[in-house]
């Protein structure tokens, strides 16, 4: 981070004179990496010093949008990452992560029905991502909720496809009671016997 402070005044005194964009696209990859690298680390108010400086000296980049954004989702100012959000998939609409966030302050907000458009489109943006499960888990949870049986079918399987486990929600108690749920029930058993889940379902049973 060090290095990029220092960097950040002299980017500002030349903001009239742009670094080239592969340049000024290394300096947004460096922001990105040192802004998650202190999310991770729980340095939230770091992350958003870092950024909001880097917005201001290299350019309004979506992807750092989004890293303030999220930044702002998780100390709880919903008003201002539903901004941010909103304006870098504006910016970007293939940023899947964006499109995901942006349907958790939805839902957070209580904006089903906007959530689920923001989870469908992170859906179809990270297809191919290592965490690409994480769209079609929640559409599937929505639609749990929902008692929508169809729906639920479709988007947990799908997920499950990605690469999703129900040994991630062994503890939730909401999945413990789509169990119970009429039609819900019998999809979460024969799936989890499909893809080698059973253990979870006799988990839930047994609590």
């Amino acid at each position: 981070m060090l290095v990029l402070l220092v960097l950040l005044p002299l980017l500002g005194e030349a903001r009239a004179e742009l670094p080239a964009p592969d340049y000024r696209e290394a300096l947004v990859a460096a922001a990105e990496s040192e802004a998650d690298a202190l999310i991770a680390a729980g340095d939230l108010t770091a992350a958003l010093i870092l950024v909001e400086r880097f917005r201001g000296a290299i350019a309004d980049h979506p992807r750092l949008i989004y890293e303030e954004g999220l930044v702002r989702r998780l100390t709880g100012d919903s008003d201002a990452a539903l901004t941010l959000l909103e304006a870098s998939v504006a910016a970007d609409p293939a940023l899947a992560h964006a499109w995901y966030d942006l349907g958790e302050v939805r839902l957070q907000r209580g904006d089903e029905a906007g959530a689920t458009e923001a989870f469908e489109r992170a859906s179809e943006m990270s297809e191919q991502h290592p965490q690409g499960w994480a769209g079609p888990f929640r559409l599937a949870e929505l639609a749990g909720r929902r008692g929508d049986v169809a729906g639920f079918e479709r988007w947990l399987k799908e997920a499950l496809r990605r690469g999703f486990t129900f040994r991630a929600v062994v503890q939730d108690p909401t999945w413990r009671g789509f169990l119970d749920a009429p039609g819900l029930g019998e999809i979460l058993r024969r799936m989890a016997t499909v893809y080698g889940n059973e253990e979870v379902i006799r988990a839930w049973e047994g609590g």
